[in-house]
């Protein structure tokens, strides 16, 4: 490559950067005359990229969790299962984490249930968590239209762990969701011969998902919150109403079936990411 344009491309790159960081450019104009003015800036939920080098010399990017994959200037959410092509798919794809297209069911990790709603609110919990109290007392008001699958899980320490494991060893799941809710968890039978396998799994759905803080919500539409919402009601209306990307990945070929057959190690045509999970568990 010229020089020149080497130089040039190290300018606009740091030109977009400082822009990114919310530092004034000091040349806007030149960027709005070479199209790179910027409309958008989505910062996506990605720790790592790596490459990935098939065996017939092709080459891409994917992120470290396997969601995002780059490739011939595109760039795929794998588990959207959707291309992204402007700053709205971006936000949307940033936002949402699509629990039904990805296998993931909460009942399979004998998931607390509050509410009879047919709006289903996912929820990722720690038991000794003073914001989660909070959202465990606002669930109430939304629990005729609202239901609340939520995994109790360690993220503040041994004690945190004492408590979810009690309440994952309790064969009530109604007394072990009342006991979460009111703050006594710690009042449950210590565990005693209890099969964890599926606190285990949940444990590794929620690194999977990059649950960094609690409490975490999935709304009805995929719709991520990190934390405590502000106004929870506000927050389920707008998950109620958020469009998630639209799927726009064509199916899988035969041979693209079956090479994904062969690499789960099952007989099936799809296998879940509990039974996987479960698997590599074993």
């Amino acid at each position: 490559m010229n020089p020149s344009k080497i130089i040039q491309a190290i300018t606009v790159v740091g030109t977009l950067l400082m822009i990114s960081c919310g530092v004034s450019a000091s040349n806007p104009q030149k960027l709005k005359q070479m199209g790179l003015t910027p409309k958008s800036i989505v910062q996506l939920p990605i720790d790592g990229l790596v490459a990935y080098e098939t065996e017939n010399g092709g080459l891409f990017f994917m992120s470290s969790d396997g969601r995002y994959v780059f490739s011939g200037g595109q760039v795929s959410d794998v588990w959207n299962g959707s291309v992204l092509k402007t700053g709205t798919d971006a936000s949307r794809s940033a936002e949402s984490i699509p629990l039904e297209n990805m296998n993931i069911d909460f009942d399979q990790l004998d998931a607390l249930e509050i509410g009879t709603g047919n709006k289903v609110v996912h929820v990722i919990t720690d038991p000794a968590c003073p914001a989660c109290k909070k959202l465990g007392d606002q669930m109430h008001q939304f629990t005729d239209e609202y239901t609340f699958k939520i995994l109790a899980l360690p993220a503040l320490g041994r004690m945190s762990e004492d408590m979810a494991k009690r309440i994952a060893c309790e064969s009530d799941r109604d007394a072990a969701a009342q006991a979460l809710l009111n703050g006594t968890a710690n009042q449950l039978p210590a565990p005693e011969n209890c099969n964890l396998d599926a606190y285990k799994q949940a444990l590794l759905v929620a690194d999977y998902i990059r649950v960094r803080e609690v409490p975490f919500l999935i709304g009805p539409n995929d719709l991520v919150n990190r934390g405590l919402p502000k106004d929870l009601g506000g927050w389920l209306q707008k998950a109620s109403s958020f469009l998630p990307p639209q799927q726009t990945v064509e199916a899988p070929t035969n041979d693209q079936k079956a090479q994904g057959k062969a690499s789960l190690g099952g007989s099936q045509e799809s296998e879940s990411l509990n039974n996987r999970l479960r698997n590599a568990i074993n």
